[in-house]
């Protein structure tokens, strides 16, 4: 049966109802922090938001919320509503500056056009330069009457502690591998085929979306199947040389083979940490769900010619070269330094 409420947003349904809640209560915050990797559902979450409290048939409980039928949801939805803004990185930048924001807020004194709110939704959020970020705590500060303001960031560390604190926090669920098959299944042709055809590589390609039903139906993808396939062959070759006594000269051989390209190898990166998290598990308790092995017993296979020490020293490698990668750090050096220290 399909949700009455927010049916366009998968999961989440406690922060379904608390959003719901506050809309019809008219309690809705003025500044909304929506959290989550990118593909979790924050765009979704931020359009049902904006539907819902415009929608012209929300106070009737014959309708579901937003209802999905009245021009302002159609128009909303088609994004064709004029009391509906949007800020985001323009092509070929990698901030969103001050310019920018100023521009965006100067428009939220003005009277709404057609609506009784006015939603402003800044996506990639954590994108805004320090400066851009102050010029929009003006705004959170003394926010105008009947705006909303929904920021939508993958990493809410990198925004400012005054702005996280004049702002309602959303975190966006990851789902569990149960969900994320249901799902899928539904909204997918390639899962349903797979489920039936080959289970096992249905199951890589779930595990591998790290929960996020974004990424899932993104590799479900048939043309980024066979690079999913390449990748978990990358991860295994790492994973192949952390042994300590593995020659210097094959672990560089290994690292320099691994992508150049700053978001392909973060999220190889991730990929490699989500296998050792596994293997270090393994070491530690007996009760553990693999979130890259496919098995239990795969994931014992591999940890057992690796002590535990070892695995927490590369995890902490892995984890510091991912931290390099978003402070822009030159990538051909980056893999050889992880080279030398895997060695050392």
């Amino acid at each position: 049966m399909a949700n009455r409420i927010f049916g366009k947003l998968l999961g989440n349904r406690k922060t379904a109802r608390r959003l719901s809640d506050a809309i019809l209560k008219g309690t809705l915050p003025h500044a909304l922090l929506l959290v989550g990797p990118r593909g979790s559902g924050k765009h979704t979450l931020a359009m049902e938001i904006v539907a819902a409290a415009n929608c012209k048939n929300k106070g009737d409980a014959s309708y579901p919320l937003p209802c999905g039928t009245c021009s302002s949801c159609k128009r909303i939805y088609s994004g064709n509503f004029p009391d509906v803004s949007y800020l985001e990185k323009t092509s070929g930048k990698a901030t969103i500056g001050v310019e920018e924001l100023r521009e965006f807020r100067e428009d939220m004194f003005l009277s709404s056009t057609e609506a009784d709110f006015k939603f402003y939704i800044i996506e990639d959020g954590d994108t805004l330069t320090p400066a851009a970020q102050n010029a929009l705590l003006k705004v959170l500060e003394e926010p105008p009457k009947n705006v909303h303001i929904i920021m939508l960031v993958s990493e809410a560390d990198k925004l400012l502690s005054t702005i996280k604190s004049r702002t309602q926090y959303v975190q966006l669920e990851l789902f569990e591998y149960d969900e994320l098959l249901s799902h899928t299944k539904e909204l997918s042709d390639t899962a349903e085929e797979l489920s039936f055809t080959a289970p096992n590589r249905l199951k890589t390609i779930l595990l591998s979306s790290q929960g996020v039903i974004g990424n899932a139906l993104s590799m479900l993808d048939p043309s980024k199947i066979e690079a999913l396939d390449l990748k978990r062959e990358q991860i295994d070759g790492f994973i192949g040389v952390i042994h300590k006594k593995t020659p210097f000269s094959k672990i560089l051989s290994e690292l320099t083979s691994l992508p150049q390209k700053r978001e392909e190898l973060k999220s190889l990166f991730e990929g490699i940490r989500n296998a050792i998290r596994d293997l270090i598990a393994i070491h530690v308790s007996e009760d553990i769900t693999p979130i890259y092995y496919l098995t239990r017993e795969d994931a014992e296979r591999t940890a057992s010619a690796l002590n535990l020490k070892r695995l927490i020293r590369v995890y902490d490698v892995i984890t510091a070269a991912i931290d390099d990668l978003d402070k822009n750090a030159v990538t051909s050096s980056l893999l050889t330094d992880v080279a030398v220290k895997l060695k050392t």
